[in-house]
């Protein structure tokens, strides 16, 4: 089963998790007309030319050969097919819409018949003319059971539930990428939120002392990751006298992951989307001995703009 998340946003991505050895189709959603050309990437990499028929057209097997024999199109809606998937074809995917028929690339696509499937291609920038629409590809390893999965915009707060009753006396430890940054013992003067590494977490972490729960505030790419949130079940187990003993809360400190296989690991793994909001540039002309702006450039991205 392919699962694929639409984030809304003028220059954003589409998510889709797919699992180990199953078969993905990446649509664009655009309309694509006849005589329009497109090309597929794969991390920057060329990996399908579309010119409207199989003889005009060319798929690549990318570096290393990933992509051989894997690869299929659809040469009327330009949407790509990606066969027997593994963890190596994860990564970010982009559709470059070429319309104009005068552009100096597309003249160039017409002029080059001949199909290599070797060849290797790197992207070059797009001309203005062009549409481009990007995915980003999560593939779950198929000897491991999926993981649950959220995903989250940045800037947005998000919630991480265990879905698995937490008992009162319980003791429930989170972690990010097998660094501790919560211990949940019941109650706020007897629990503990961390930092984290880099203090990446200072000031974002809350919990829900009854059900366990993590509430992370105003995320950003950098808080994408494996979460575990472990739950001590046994009242005499060593790890739980420690932590009645230890009652001080120190946020600064760091802690890695130590587990009892007694305990129950739940791991959550957080994709966390990015979004760059149109900007609009203005430039400042002389007339007549008043200044004038004029608006040159918009819906562009504020890195776009930067660079112009």
């Amino acid at each position: 089963i392919n699962y694929i998340f639409v984030f809304p946003g003028v220059f954003g991505e589409d998510v889709v998790t797919v699992m180990e050895g199953d078969t993905v189709t990446l649509h664009t959603d655009i309309n694509k007309k006849e005589h329009d050309k497109m090309l597929w990437y794969f991390e920057d990499t060329r990996i399908a030319l579309i010119n409207g028929h199989p003889n005009t057209s060319c798929l690549y097997d990318g570096e290393g050969g990933r992509f051989r024999g894997r690869l299929e199109v659809d040469y009327k809606t330009g949407s790509l097919i990606i066969t027997n998937i593994t963890t190596e074809h994860a990564g970010r995917y982009e559709a470059e819409i070429i319309r104009s028929e005068s552009s100096g690339k597309s003249q160039s696509l017409n002029r080059n018949r001949k199909c290599d499937s070797r060849k290797i291609t790197k992207k070059i920038s797009i001309s203005h003319d062009d549409t481009m629409k990007t995915f980003n590809m999560i593939v779950i390893e198929s000897s491991d059971p999926p993981e649950p999965s959220v995903l989250g915009m940045e800037g947005d707060p998000v919630t991480l539930n265990t879905d698995v009753p937490k008992q009162h006396h319980e003791t429930m430890r989170w972690y990010f990428n097998d660094i501790q940054i919560a211990q949940i013992n019941g109650h706020a003067n007897t629990s503990c939120l961390y930092d984290g590494e880099g203090g990446r977490f200072r000031d974002r972490l809350k919990v829900d002392y009854e059900t366990g729960s993590l509430n992370i505030t105003n995320i950003t790419t950098e808080h994408a990751g494996r979460y575990e949130a472990e739950i001590i079940r046994s009242e005499s187990s060593g790890k739980r006298q420690s932590l009645n003993r230890n009652r001080k809360c120190d946020s600064t400190k760091t802690t890695k992951k130590n587990s009892n296989p007694e305990d129950i690991i739940i791991t959550i793994s957080l994709t966390v989307s990015v979004i760059l909001r149109p900007v609009c540039l203005f430039l400042y002309r002389e007339l007549d001995g008043a200044t004038r702006n004029e608006k040159v450039f918009s819906g562009v991205s504020a890195i776009e703009a930067a660079q112009l």
